[in-house]
């Protein structure tokens, strides 16, 4: 029986004919497809921009700070080592007592009865010819009362009263006090001995002073009595604030002080209108050479922090706010279109909302790729910024698509 002849086998033509359809399919998809979209190296982030410092009437001696009562220190000035507070500390003592035995507005409080203990008090700051308000034993004053007597004539008797009828002893309450400023942010303060300020360890920095002027000035019942320009204290009598510049210029409080270590010391506030908005300015000078001279250098000082509120350009245009980095090389950078300016004080760091979207291939030049924006603030309507290219983007090589498939696939 005669043999097949034998045929040639398909395989290998198939096979070729496979390989060339893949390689010229995986050429076509290299070439044609396009191009992914460049992610930049963050969605959003937040800038934070600090405006350079405002030009201010500083007082000549000593240390100082000015703020805003809702954005607290805005700028200082001086060393801003701890020094005495003398009388200032009794702000301490208002908000500390508050703490445990609130008010509304209105409201007088439980009564407190002076005994003998307060009586000596009153005598021994007499003979230390410290500043005092009368009392006897027996006497009753509300709990309101007793913050005027201390706040507005500054009696010392009466914040030691105060603060042991509150914390059971003077001890109690400077424990008390020493936690709740470092609550509060003021890490340069401590609370000493009494709750007068008589003692001269009883320190501060006028950049602190300005975070207790916000605290103070944001209780109703503080920002009522520290505003008076004179109390009727029960059996004793109309007495008058310390604080001369009460209701001139705009200033509603807050409180003097001096000892014999820091002869001048005065926490201020005043109330302004700074484009069309109704707001509460602080400042604080210390270590003056007299009270006299606190009060009167602090006039020129609030003056000029008034007129420094104005627009301030952050972002210039053309400033580089990101990049995206082409895999292939090379770097678009992401500009402001133009600039972005708010009202605000100088010394102030703003914080902006930057967000940059993925760049889609290809680019040109000035294509918005994102925005920057502000949220509203007392001073500032929402306002928003865009952020363009700020050139165009190039091709890869064909050598890098074909040996970069997964980049684009």
């Amino acid at each position: 029986m005669q043999p097949r002849p034998k045929t040639k086998s398909k395989r290998p033509m198939i096979i070729s004919i496979i390989i060339v359809f893949v390689v010229l399919a995986y050429t076509l998809l290299v070439l044609l497809l396009p191009l992914p979209a460049l992610k930049s190296s963050f969605n959003s982030t937040t800038l934070h921009i600090k405006i350079p410092p405002a030009n201010l009437s500083w007082p000549s001696y000593g240390e100082a700070a000015v703020g805003l009562i809702d954005s607290g220190v805005l700028q200082t000035n001086g060393n801003q080592k701890p020094l005495p507070t003398a009388s200032v500390a009794k702000l301490i003592t208002a908000l500390s007592v508050l703490n445990k035995y609130p008010l509304s507005t209105g409201e007088q409080g439980p009564f407190i009865t002076i005994d003998a203990t307060d009586y000596n008090y009153y005598t021994t700051y007499v003979s230390e010819q410290g500043s005092v308000v009368p009392v006897y034993a027996g006497e009753q004053l509300s709990e309101y009362q007793m913050l005027e007597a201390m706040l507005i004539p500054s009696g010392n008797n009466i914040a030691d009263s105060l603060a042991r009828w509150a914390f059971g002893s003077i001890s109690n309450y400077t424990a008390y006090a020493n936690n709740y400023v470092k609550h509060m942010g003021m890490n340069n303060t401590y609370v000493s001995g009494d709750a007068s300020g008589f003692l001269p360890s009883t320190t501060s920095t006028a950049n602190d002073l300005i975070i207790l002027g916000a605290k103070v000035m944001a209780n109703p019942v503080l920002k009522q009595i520290v505003g008076l320009k004179s109390v009727d204290i029960p059996n004793v009598g109309v007495m008058k604030n310390y604080d001369n510049i009460l209701g001139s210029d705009g200033f509603i409080g807050i409180k003097t002080g001096n000892n014999n270590q820091d002869p001048g010391v005065f926490l201020g506030a005043l109330s302004v209108n700074i484009k069309g908005v109704s707001e509460t300015l602080l400042t604080a000078v210390m270590g003056a050479p007299s009270l006299e001279t606190a009060l009167t250098s602090t006039l020129p000082l609030a003056i000029s922090l008034q007129s420094n509120f104005k627009d301030t350009i952050l972002i210039n245009k053309g400033d580089v706010l990101g990049s995206y980095t082409q895999p292939w090389g090379g770097t678009i950078q992401a500009v402001s279109k133009s600039d972005f300016s708010l009202f605000a004080f100088p010394g102030q760091t703003i914080s902006l909302k930057l967000k940059l979207n993925p760049l889609k291939m290809p680019v040109k030049v000035g294509v918005v790729v994102g925005n920057v924006s502000l949220q509203t603030n007392q001073f500032n309507t929402a306002s928003m910024g865009s952020v363009v290219t700020e050139s165009v983007t190039t091709n890869p090589s064909i050598a890098w698509r074909f040996t970069h498939p997964l980049s684009i696939l």
